[in-house]
């Protein structure tokens, strides 16, 4: 670009040029400003067109990478969304598992509760059975056999530890007192024969065979048949009454009881006048 102040000076040292030759020269000067004025604004425009194409390529790159980012981002939230709603499913399912079991639970506690009421109803009569029961069996005692009570003497031990307030289980009670009535109703089913010490008229002491039948009577008689009575079961236990005159009858039983003899039918008193 030719300046203006060049112009001017190369003018003012040459006075000589001629009038019309400087209007030339100012006039193409003037155009030459003009074309060099122009030049220069095509180029800042240029410039700034391209800084402006510049800026449009960053800003477009920069929302690439943003959208980039973004679908990144997003692909891991839907990623995280499908983690949650699956754990949210799965305890949901654990929630109505849970609530299910809860339910279930509620009802087989109320069953047992209810079946507890019931046991304890079925144990209160129980328990008011079983002390009737062993004050019966009390009553009983002195009217069983020497031989029975024998048998039954740990049982009836337990009965009185009860009586005078030692604690059983409701179980235990029961059980002894089943014990006792089966083993007394067995004994009342059957003969039993057994050995015994009984006195004589002369107040000694001799070995005798006893002939239980059941609980309501009994015969004894000494090995050589000469010593004979029989027994009936009293409030003050067994009560004895030797006579002589059955010494053979009885022995005679005893021996068909024992097979030592045929079966026969052999005559013995069962009522017994006081």
């Amino acid at each position: 670009m030719f300046p203006i102040r060049s112009l001017r000076r190369c003018l003012k040292r040459h006075p000589e040029t001629p009038h019309g030759m400087r209007a030339g020269i100012r006039l193409s000067c003037l155009v030459l400003f003009i074309f060099c004025h122009s030049q220069s604004s095509a180029d800042a425009a240029l410039d700034n067109t391209r800084n402006a194409i510049q800026e449009w390529v960053n800003t477009e790159q920069l929302i690439s990478i943003e959208k980039k980012q973004w679908r990144e981002e997003k692909r891991s939230i839907e990623d995280i969304l499908k983690i949650l709603a699956a754990e949210k499913k799965e305890l949901n399912r654990q929630v109505t598992l849970a609530k299910e079991t809860t339910t279930r639970a509620d009802e087989k506690r109320a069953a047992l509760v209810a079946e507890l009421s019931s046991y304890q109803e079925i144990s209160s009569v129980l328990e008011l059975r079983l002390e009737d029961f062993e004050r019966q069996i009390s009553l009983i005692d002195p009217y069983l056999p020497d031989i029975l009570r024998k048998e039954l003497s740990p049982q009836m031990a337990r009965i009185k530890f009860i009586s005078v307030g030692i604690a059983y289980s409701v179980s235990e009670r029961a059980q002894t007192v089943l014990n006792i009535l089966s083993q007394i109703a067995k004994f009342d089913r059957k003969l039993t024969l057994t050995t015994a010490t009984r006195t004589n008229s002369q107040n000694e002491e001799i070995e005798v065979r006893v002939l239980y039948l059941g609980l309501s009577r009994a015969f004894y008689v000494n090995r050589g048949a000469t010593v004979g009575g029989y027994g009936v079961p009293s409030e003050s236990g067994w009560r004895w009454q030797q006579d002589n005159d059955l010494s053979e009858t009885i022995a005679r039983s005893m021996d068909v009881y024992e097979a030592k003899l045929s079966p026969e039918f052999v005559m013995l008193p069962m009522k017994v006048e006081k």
